[in-house]
């Protein structure tokens, strides 16, 4: 834990001795919180925390007045909640205060112990010259071709017009990474086929969010929109996810699809922001941050799963292999 606390402080935000660290936890994550206090502490930085549970009653549905007036006193800032119903608004909030005080801002939301082990088990360069390598590979117009022994067996059209988003390990200045990093994201033209769902399932409220070891969801999709939502263990989960695809406008669509490039997670741990950087091609409805990817069209909401153990080409060259990347 000390390990992974000290890549995340020292090498993903950048924390240097005299700077300052403002720190939103919740009570869920104390313990954690304390290593990485004890961390910032140790290479000569301040540190300003919050504990959510001692600022108001849950759910905080606003940034907390004491961390508004905190932000311009620090170089930093770290979001390490648990997803809490009715909290968007406030997570959004901290996220936009962070950006306009040019804050290098790490977000983790829903990341447990064993996320942030796994997640910081690898040095935040090595997985920045892993994105490096992949992204050199995928042209504007590539076709990625994506199949799993679960029984994924789906093509994906890039769009010439989108750009892929790099979400590494490294935060900048003004900016915002979900942590652990290793990302690639864009919003596709075209996805087809059947993919299957065997990591994790999340959503804009959490109120998702769920391992599927399981219970592995199976979504029939053409151009880009599902067609049928089945899960032979929970068919009440396939209901769920059935009418909720269909509550907003585009939210039925793949918004995103991402490659996960953290190399030093070997698996989905159970939850969402973590395992969308497990090594495989995962995906998600809705949302398309077109300030970001250039999409055309977004929603107003997202449903995002991830898989693990991926074959993936990109055109004709192999780039993935049961979860290890060959590039």
């Amino acid at each position: 834990m000390m390990v992974a606390a000290t890549r995340l402080v020292e090498g993903s935000l950048g924390i240097v001795r005299g700077e300052t660290l403002l720190f939103v936890y919740d009570a869920t994550h104390t313990a954690v919180a304390e290593v990485i206090i004890d961390v910032t502490k140790g290479l000569g930085a301040s540190v300003l925390p919050f504990r959510l549970e001692d600022l108001g009653t849950r759910p905080c549905t606003r940034a907390p007045s004491a961390v508004v007036e905190a932000m311009g006193k620090a170089q930093a800032s770290l979001l390490l909640v648990d997803f809490y119903r009715g909290e968007l608004a406030m997570r959004t909030e901290i996220v936009e205060l962070a950006a306009s005080c040019k804050l290098r801002h790490g977000h983790m939301v829903g990341v447990s112990r064993a996320s942030m082990v796994g997640g910081f088990s690898v040095d935040p360069r090595r997985i920045g010259e892993q994105m490096r390598a992949l992204i050199v590979r995928l042209r504007p117009d590539a076709r990625l071709f994506v199949r799993s022994r679960s029984g994924t067996e789906l093509t994906v059209g890039l769009a010439p017009h989108c750009q892929w988003v790099e979400y590494g390990c490294i935060v900048q200045a003004g900016k915002r990474v979900n942590l652990p990093g290793g990302e690639l994201v864009t919003c596709p033209v075209s996805v087809d086929g059947t993919y299957v769902a065997d990591g994790t399932l999340g959503d804009a409220d959490g109120s998702l969010t769920r391992s599927l070891s399981g219970a592995p969801i199976t979504f029939k999709i053409a151009a880009s929109r599902v067609q049928s939502i089945e899960c032979a263990k929970e068919p009440n989960l396939a209901r769920t996810l059935s009418e909720r695809v269909h509550h907003f406008a585009n939210l039925d669509r793949v918004g995103l699809v991402g490659f996960g490039m953290n190399i030093g997670i070997t698996g989905p741990v159970g939850d969402i922001f973590t395992d969308q950087k497990v090594p495989a091609v995962h995906l998600s409805f809705g949302e398309t941050f077109p300030e970001k990817t250039g999409a055309l069209w977004s929603a107003k909401s997202w449903i995002a799963v991830t898989s693990a153990g991926n074959d993936v080409d990109v055109d004709k060259l192999a780039v993935l292999r049961s979860g290890r990347y060959l590039v």
